[in-house]
């Protein structure tokens, strides 16, 4: 199944494109960030960021160091809502 959001762009609110969006949990966008070989997927609640299906992006309320520091997540692993989730601050 292939999440409605894949492949939007993560802007922050100064306009500001920090990543795609690589996968989705049900609490969570992936973040793919960086650029090859130093690519990084972090975990984003849903409750930060809201979808524009129009422009295809997500805009998070978050700052990008926010996210730049949030736990780095494995390729090809599922995520883990409640890891991520203590993390955020959100258990």
């Amino acid at each position: 199944m292939v999440d409605k959001t894949h492949g939007y762009d993560v802007v922050t609110t100064e306009g500001k494109t920090v990543g795609q969006v690589a996968d989705e949990s049900e609490a969570a966008f992936v973040v793919e960030g960086g650029t090859w070989p130093r690519k990084t997927l972090r975990a984003l609640p849903k409750q930060f960021a809201s979808v524009d299906e129009e422009k295809r992006c997500v805009l998070i309320q978050v700052s990008r160091e926010l996210l730049a520091k949030s736990p780095k997540l494995k390729q090809g692993a599922p995520v883990d809502d409640d890891a991520w989730a203590s993390w955020w601050g959100l258990d």
